[in-house]
């Protein structure tokens, strides 16, 4: 009679689909935690001044910061002021994009929709003007995370808990993050 080999033993090719976010990064408890959402939101407030104010003197930008953060610069909906949020970002076939776990809540996001034409990016030193897509499709987004795996596995790592050693993107599942996060392409003007 054969016998049935237990799981653990199986070939380490076998397929086995890996959900991301994992659930121990930021991102996965950005979207699925309010408390932990709400205690994120409350330190980013906080350090956000000091973000933006240090990228804007320069600091941040000559210790290498611009390599993942950059300043969006929109103008308020409300206040028609302008305000700047940093945020971290990657790069498919040449084009700035944003992954945001905040979605449609974020005042980036609401200010971008009510003055899609007054917006700028800095990254370093140099700011240009950009035009803001907002990539809804399921296939494009899938295909922009599949290049930030592919082009920047760090970002990948410390954003959704991809391991570049173990991963493999016929394994991964990253509709959760598909479901609830909002991706933004920026387009020079």
């Amino acid at each position: 009679m054969p016998t049935t080999q237990p799981t653990s033993s199986l070939p380490q090719d076998s397929p086995s689909i890996r959900v991301f976010p994992r659930p121990d990064t930021v991102l996965a408890k950005v979207i699925g935690d309010p408390i932990s959402r709400k205690s994120f939101h409350q330190w980013l407030q906080s350090s956000n001044r000091f973000i933006v104010a240090a990228y804007r003197i320069g600091l941040l930008p000559l210790l290498g910061a611009g390599k993942n953060t950059m300043l969006l610069i929109t103008r308020g909906r409300k206040t028609n002021r302008i305000r700047r949020f940093p945020v971290g970002y990657f790069r498919v076939d040449g084009n700035i994009h944003i992954l945001s776990g905040w979605g449609k809540d974020s005042n980036w996001y609401k200010n971008l929709r009510a003055n899609p034409t007054q917006v700028w990016l800095q990254l370093g030193f140099h700011t240009f003007p950009v035009q803001a897509q907002f990539i809804d499709d399921p296939a494009e987004v899938k295909r922009a995370l599949e290049c930030l795996v592919l082009e920047s596995p760090d970002s990948a790592r410390s954003l959704f808990g991809w391991d570049s050693k173990c991963d493999r993107l016929d394994q991964a599942d990253f509709s959760a993050m598909m479901e609830k996060a909002l991706m933004v392409k920026f387009i020079g003007r």
